[in-house]
């Protein structure tokens, strides 16, 4: 999305997004428009007003302004019954209505979800993040780190707290109506990550269901499942738990694991690690079973040496291959 556009994007939704609250009094004002209506066919039968009269009539009628009062001695009994019951209906209205305003006005989180919304039913090749818990919260605020679009729909009101913005939908991401206020029929790619896998799988199917072109990438528990996720449709299984245990894993065997490589089989798993140098030592001396990447000098990456290189004190030196060997490397590179 272009520059212009994000801040197009970034007006109008002050302008126009908290209007969207008015889907929350739908439902009075429809029934509000009907005691309206009502109360002009009575006058049209009983009055013989035109019904643009009866409607001005019935307006004021609803409304309590008193502009338009027929003579009360000359009106049927049955006419007063009437008008009493839809001005007693009006009243309940008005009650639920202004309850209704105020809930949304002073709930600061309504007004988000608002704009959450009208956001997210605007954007285009946006990611829709679906989910509860830390990984959600972790891969937003990843995501507004590099500057990208997306929009988080979630049901958990810890997340939607913690994130606080106008990214953050609180609804049922099994929901339809919630998933198309994401965008997710016009976003590039969603990520999945449920409480359980089989809340996981629905989503999952539903979100391929509304965009069949859709990347979606699902966090999973069990990775015996991963097959499935693969039939329904999803792009990228990650499962959490074998990831967590073999970072674990990694981390256990070695102090200057900084990350790690996955492959999904299990059978080539790479580590990578990051060596402080204390003292010279030509890279040709390092374990073969370790590979150099990059040397850190003076904060600028350099990827540009050979295995004659030399490493010096005060450079940090970044390597990828077996954990196994990262206390041997350590070793050859301290200053003790």
């Amino acid at each position: 999305m272009s520059d212009i556009r994000k801040v197009i994007l970034d007006v109008a939704e002050l302008l126009i997004a908290p209007y969207s609250v008015l889907r929350r009094i739908y439902v009075q004002i429809t029934l509000l428009s009907l005691v309206v209506l009502a109360n002009a066919a009575i006058f049209v039968t009983y009055q013989h007003l035109d019904w643009i009269s009866a409607i001005y009539a019935g307006v004021n009628v609803v409304t309590t302004v008193g502009l338009y009062a027929p003579d009360i001695n000359q009106m049927p009994s049955l006419e007063k019954l009437l008008l009493v019951v839809t001005i007693v209906m009006a009243v309940g209205l008005y009650t639920s209505l202004i309850q209704s305003i105020v809930n949304t006005v002073v709930s600061r989180s309504s007004w988000a979800d608002a704009r959450a919304r009208w956001r997210g039913s605007h954007l285009k090749g946006h990611t829709v993040i679906i989910g509860t818990g830390r990984i959600v919260a972790t891969a937003a605020k990843r995501l507004s780190k590099l500057g990208k679009d997306y929009i988080v729909l979630t049901s958990s009101k810890e997340v939607f707290e913690e994130l606080q913005g106008d990214r953050v939908i609180l609804g049922d991401p099994e929901s339809d109506k919630d998933l198309l206020d994401s965008g997710i029929a016009s976003a590039s790619s969603a990520v999945i990550a449920m409480e359980d896998d089989v809340k996981t799988l629905l989503v999952t199917l539903k979100v391929q269901k509304l965009n069949p072109p859709l990347n979606t990438i699902c966090v999973v528990k069990q990775d015996s499942l991963i097959d499935v996720f693969r039939t329904a449709g999803a792009d990228e299984i990650i499962p959490y738990e074998d990831i967590v245990g073999r970072i674990t894993a990694a981390a256990a065997i070695a102090r200057n694991v900084g990350g790690v490589i996955f492959t999904m089989d299990r059978k080539a798993d790479m580590v990578v690690g990051f060596f402080d140098v204390g003292r010279e030592v030509k890279l040709s001396e390092l374990p073969k079973e370790i590979v150099p990447i990059i040397i850190v000098q003076e904060g600028k990456l350099n990827p540009y040496f050979t295995r004659d290189t030399v490493l010096k004190p005060g450079e940090t030196l970044i390597v990828l291959g077996n954990p196994d060997y990262f206390k041997e490397v350590n070793r050859k590179l301290s200053s003790g």
